[in-house]
């Protein structure tokens, strides 16, 4: 199930973030230089956050999502919202309107809640992706092999594995 795939995706997050310093996680990365990690966790756990909260409405729109410094400054505050994303992110699917800026007159766009879990899905995996990166310059993090890499990508990878 979708959701499932989300929060699992999610949990890789919490078990990395676990292992960073508060100072790791929000001083601005030498790999990165103008952004943290704290930064990127931020950014997908907002989006995951602006889709639950406005899932109701029916109407969806990343770019009116809250933006709280707290995310990316605090690992123990993303780690407690990772867990209220975890506990609300299997929801029923239903059609719903994605609107791309922040006027709601604006003509939206058809979508689905679980095409938008898909979207945070890939989304999460794009940025954990980048998180891993800023991870290699930090030796007392230990990366899981996979962190950051698309399941498609594991899957053909396993079986150009299996084939030679």
């Amino acid at each position: 199930m979708l959701s499932n795939s989300c929060s699992d995706q999610l949990e890789e997050l919490s078990e990395l973030l676990i292992q960073l310093s508060p100072l790791d996680y929000y001083q601005i990365s030498s790999v990165f230089r103008t952004s943290s990690i704290g930064q990127h966790v931020r950014h997908i756990l907002e989006l995951f956050e602006c889709l639950l909260t406005q899932y109701e409405s029916g109407k969806i729109n990343y770019d009116t999502r809250k933006r709280d410094l707290r995310l990316e400054k605090d690992p123990v505050f993303a780690l407690e919202k990772i867990r209220e994303i975890q506990s609300k992110i299997n929801l029923s699917d239903k059609d719903l309107i994605l609107f791309q800026d922040q006027n709601r007159e604006s003509e939206g766009i058809k979508t689905t809640y679980f095409r938008e879990l898909l979207y945070n899905l890939e989304h999460c995996v794009h940025h954990q992706a980048l998180i891993r990166l800023a991870c290699i310059a930090i030796p007392e993090v230990s990366i899981p092999e996979n962190f950051g890499v698309a399941k498609s990508t594991i899957h053909y990878t396993s079986q150009l594995s299996s084939k030679n």
